[in-house]
């Protein structure tokens, strides 16, 4: 299993995405599921995952920002967003 935690501000964001996860990969345990970058960095330093889904858009802060504010990002990373000027980044 693959432990996995999904950020993300908007609650339709986090059901659907969670929703496609349990579908279509039963290998993804999803060990938390947060609402904002304060409850994302909580949840990564107490289930310390392998995967982490990160909205980057999350007013007034961003993934990016939350990234910051760790110490050590020692998981992969899956970018959600529906910006398109955030593909570069």
């Amino acid at each position: 299993m693959i432990t996995a935690i999904i950020v993300d501000d908007e609650q339709h964001c986090r059901a659907s995405l969670e929703a496609l996860i349990v579908k279509n990969f039963p290998q993804l345990w999803i060990k938390a599921i947060c609402k904002s970058p304060g409850e994302g960095i909580q949840a990564i330093n107490e289930h310390h995952p392998e995967l982490v889904f990160l909205d980057v858009e999350m007013p007034p802060s961003s993934g990016f920002d939350m990234l910051k504010q760790l110490d050590e990002i020692n998981f992969e990373i899956i970018f959600t967003t529906a910006y398109e000027k955030y593909a570069i980044q």
